[in-house]
């Protein structure tokens, strides 16, 4: 901007100094005109006066030459009188000495003047001017002339040339200053406004320009501070729908891509990598063709870019790390005009959905199984009893204890699906009080003490005591009851089986641990499923429902506890189980 102002006021300058020059040039020759008319004035007013001296001698040829000495001393002129026949009457020949006089003597005498012609110049130098008259003296005329020398010219126009130089120049440096005053005011709120401007482009949308006059440069600077506030306004409003739109996308349950029209990815969010077990920079700007190498996956786009319909898939992802069930939903993008852009795929992951529909299969499969075969055996036994086997009281008595054994049996697995279905339910409710779960763990041994002791094994109690904790006191024994049952009966004789309490500052940790037959680790994360049996032929020897972890887990749960489990192929299990001393009650 400063080259701006530098060239606006050098403009300025220049055409000043250009019409400085022109106004000296023409008041110059002006002045000079001016001074030669008023010499040339004065020297016909001296002509005049010689004239008058001539008219007033009684005869042309005699005239009173002291006379006219003293005129031309006095006047500081050269005359002289010429008769008609050429003759030079009188020349005072003084003051004026000229190498070309006769020369315009001659001239002078060429020119046949009367009486009547006025006074006639006779330009001899640059210096010198003559003047011509014809007078009449008496009966005889003739002619006067009169020369005049202007040396003093040249100084007079030197003095005009310096007073106009002084004049103009004081004049020129006074109009720089004010120039540079006035350009220095306006270009300044101009340049103010281009460095606003400036910033605006960078993006810098804070800035802003002084806004201290009421002319057209305050209406700029207001302009211009205006069009700052509104993109600042603009783009602080974009960058939060931005980070609302960028959260939205990234933070999402389900993945997305999107590809433009030329088969490029230009968008995708980290549900999609991490299904994909990508990295962004390994997406964004590459055709996903080279990029996605599922089958399934391309099939669903290329039936989007061809159809240009809404389409929905479901899709099986299986990976070294993971199996997915996907849901893709893919729909083309349409842009102003009906102008293709390209297609967006969202996949939603239903594997946990998948999950719970194979769990329902196979509860029903399971409880259909389950209770198939007591209902199999009652069935069977009453049958070959109506048959005549009830009159072999021998017979009888052994078939009506299957048919007793597999009724009770029938019984415990009712009971067990609907003490799970109670736990399971939504707003269950915990019987809370205090409970001390050290003379809990003691009751439970005692109630399976028989158990153990018909297979020779020990349960050993060790750990902190009058531990107190609020919670619901049945079912927290029927927690301990069933994972003692358990390593009674996957357990081998003369085995044993520790139970730890351990106290923490807001928790207690009780370890239940056996030496039994234990299992891999693949089989851990579904022991708590329904039905699920690591051993089945040996579980459903055992008596076992097969729900007992699953009620166990949930009931661990409802008191906002945790249980983990470790195990090891013919090393033995186990449970570890954590519960919060103060029971948090649900709102």
């Amino acid at each position: 901007m400063s080259s701006f102002r530098t060239r606006l006021l050098f403009a300025l300058i220049s055409l000043i100094i250009l019409v400085l020059v022109g106004l000296g040039v023409l008041l110059g020759e002006l002045f000079k005109s001016y001074y030669l008319n008023a010499l040339h004035s004065r020297m016909e007013k001296e002509v005049e006066i010689v004239v008058n001296e001539v008219e007033l001698q009684p005869f042309f040829t005699t005239v009173a030459s002291s006379r006219f000495d003293e005129l031309s001393d006095v006047l500081d002129i050269r005359i002289m009188m010429i008769s008609d026949s050429s003759n030079v009457i009188y020349d005072s020949q003084n003051n004026i000495d000229i190498n070309n006089h006769d020369r315009t003597i001659q001239l002078i005498g060429e020119d046949d003047l009367t009486p009547e012609d006025p006074i006639t110049q006779y330009q001899a130098n640059e210096n010198t001017t003559y003047y011509a008259k014809s007078v009449a003296a008496g009966e005889t005329a003739g002619l006067v002339i009169v020369a005049a020398s202007f040396d003093e010219l040249e100084a007079v126009y030197r003095q005009i040339w310096t007073i106009l130089g002084i004049t103009l120049g004081a004049a020129l440096l006074i109009i720089i200053l004010l120039g540079s005053r006035i350009t220095n005011q306006y270009t300044k709120p101009i340049e103010s406004a281009t460095k606003v401007a400036i910033e605006l482009a960078k993006g810098n949308y804070r800035a802003r320009t002084y806004e201290d006059r009421v002319d057209e440069t305050g209406m700029l600077s207001n302009s211009i501070n205006v069009l700052a506030r509104n993109l600042q306004e603009m783009v602080t409003l974009q960058a939060i729908q931005q980070d609302r739109l960028q959260t939205l996308i990234e933070n999402m349950g389900s993945g997305l891509i999107m590809i433009d029209r030329q088969g490029h990815i230009v968008l995708v969010n980290r549900t999609f990598l991490e299904f994909f077990r990508l990295q962004t920079d390994e997406v964004i700007n590459k055709r996903y063709v080279d990029i996605i190498s599922d089958k399934q996956v391309r099939e669903v786009a290329e039936e989007v870019f061809m159809t240009e319909q809404r389409i929905r898939k479901q899709i099986h992802i299986s990976s070294v790390l993971s199996k997915l069930h996907l849901e893709v939903y893919g729909a083309p993008i349409i842009g102003d005009g009906s102008v293709w852009q390209g297609i967006v795929l969202v996949f939603h992951d239903i594997t946990e959905l998948k999950k719970l529909e194979q769990m329902r299969k196979d509860f029903v499969a399971n409880v259909s199984h389950e209770v198939k075969t007591p209902i199999t055996s009652i069935k069977g036994f009453t049958e070959t009893l109506l048959d005549g086997a009830m009159n072999d009281q021998e017979a009888l008595e052994s078939f009506l204890t299957i048919i007793l054994k597999e009724s009770d049996r029938l019984q415990d697995l009712i009971q067990d699906l609907l003490d799970l279905s109670k736990v399971e339910q939504q707003g269950f409710n915990l019987a809370v009080a205090d409970v001390n779960m050290t003379n809990l763990l003691h009751e439970v041994t005692a109630i399976m003490k028989q158990k153990a002791d018909q297979k020779s094994m020990k349960i050993v109690l060790d750990g902190d005591q009058n531990l107190f904790i609020e919670g619901d006191h049945d079912r927290l024994k029927q927690i301990f009851i069933n994972l003692i049952s358990n390593a009674l009966t996957y357990s081998q004789p003369r085995g044993e089986i520790r139970l730890t309490v351990t106290d923490q500052k807001e928790n207690i940790l009780i370890n239940v641990e056996d030496d039994g037959i234990g299992m891999e680790q693949e089989e851990i994360p579904r022991i708590f499923e329904r039905f699920y049996r690591v051993d089945k032929a040996r579980s459903r020897n055992s008596g076992g429902t097969g729900l007992g972890l699953a009620i166990v887990k949930h009931i661990v749960e409802v008191h906002h506890g945790d249980i983990s489990v470790k195990s090891e192929p013919n090393k033995g299990t186990a449970f570890l189980i954590s519960l919060p001393k103060k029971h948090r009650f649900n709102k």
